[in-house]
């Protein structure tokens, strides 16, 4: 068992077997190749300054872009798309979820109490049946909302929540508006306040009657990045299961299968399932950072995302030390060369853990 926390750009073997077959004088040159999968892409490679040392290769496909939030293939028309992000109890009486399954990136961290509380973002939620239960926002993920455009779902808030909505612009679908009745139903089956719940007609009603605009804005930026296909880690240590001491009464963890090449989710003892699907939650990567958390006003917190920090990046069985930055508005991460990290093609799990130091990682 290992516990511990710390204080390359490359072209893929296909595009490298490219590079060999490009001439170096041209701006733009353009070749067919065949994937695995027998789907048809265009790799793209464009120099700067002529030099072949600055040569990207990047595929294409018709209909088709790359999600800024999975590094997967995704309709051309959700390119501009904004995600929703949005606010998901995670306290025992609220098991199992339904549809988190669907989210592309899930953030996790602590709320009053030791316990924790989800912002799943998603970037297609047009289809989703049934997501839920919907809680109240806080100051720090409506800061997590800011870097994925600031399209936000929750019910309530606190008046530091507020004050940041505010401030930032950010906009959100509060249920106890207005709006509450267009976005936000109560599931019978369970008791209040475990039973809002949420769809894609709803969210998009919402979106709707708020005058919202479902495109980024102009100035938005990217925060993550990704390999155009599944890349083994170098270094770092073996992490076949990878758990998360949130308190003293609750670590979650994920266990690697080497089948799927995902880490499942376990918690409160036992596997973490979607009640929408019936299947176990499963992600290609997880990240694991370190920030710094304080009391802003009796038992609520704020997380000092200003300040950066340190983490890890874990997928297909490893995790390699890696720090990151809140740089214009966006969350950056970084390998330990320095380079901004890629990571794999797939959903991502954030876990968002005390850097005073009583919720390090534990590997096995």
């Amino acid at each position: 068992m290992i516990k511990k926390k710390l204080t390359k750009i490359g072209i893929t073997t296909l595009a490298l077997s490219m590079a060999l077959l490009t001439g170096c004088g041209k701006d733009k040159d353009k070749k067919e190749v065949t994937t695995n999968s027998d789907a048809v892409l265009n790799m793209e490679a464009s120099d700067s300054m002529n030099n072949p040392s600055n040569i990207d290769f990047v595929p294409t496909k018709e209909g088709y872009v790359l999600s800024e939030l999975t590094g997967e293939w995704i309709d051309e028309k959700l390119e501009n798309q904004r995600p929703m992000c949005i606010m998901i109890n995670n306290i025992i009486d609220a098991m199992p979820q339904s549809g988190i399954s669907q989210a592309d990136i899930t953030y996790e961290m602590i709320v009053e109490g030791g316990i924790t509380r989800y912002m799943c973002v998603f970037k297609d939620y047009d289809n989703i049946e049934k997501l839920g239960p919907v809680r109240s926002s806080r100051l720090y993920y409506v800061q997590a909302s800011h870097i994925h455009g600031d399209l936000y779902a929750h019910y309530g808030w606190n008046t530091f929540a507020e004050e940041k909505i505010n401030q930032l612009e950010v906009n959100n679908i509060n249920g106890i508006d207005g709006v509450g009745g267009v976005t936000y139903y109560r599931d019978d089956s369970r008791y209040a306040p475990h039973n809002v719940y949420t769809n894609g007609e709803m969210l998009n009603a919402g979106v709707e009657y708020m005058g919202y605009s479902k495109e980024y804005k102009d100035n938005f930026k990217k925060s993550l990045a990704f390999y155009y296909e599944d890349t083994e880690l170098e270094g770092g240590v073996t992490a076949n299961k990878a758990t998360a001491p949130f308190s003293s009464y609750y670590s979650p963890w994920f266990e690697y299968n080497p089948e799927t090449k995902l880490y499942e989710r376990f918690q409160y003892g036992e596997a973490q399932i979607d009640q929408e699907t019936g299947e176990q939650l499963a992600y290609k990567n997880v990240l694991a950072i370190y920030a710094r958390y304080s009391p802003i006003h009796d038992i609520l917190l704020q997380v000092h995302w200003d300040e950066g920090g340190n983490g890890y990046y874990i997928s297909n069985g490893k995790a390699v030390p890696i720090t990151w930055r809140y740089e214009e508005g966006v969350i950056k991460y970084y390998d330990q060369s320095g380079a901004q990290l890629k990571m794999n093609p797939g959903k991502t799990f954030i876990e968002v853990l005390d850097s005073d130091g009583s919720s390090d990682m534990v590997f096995e």
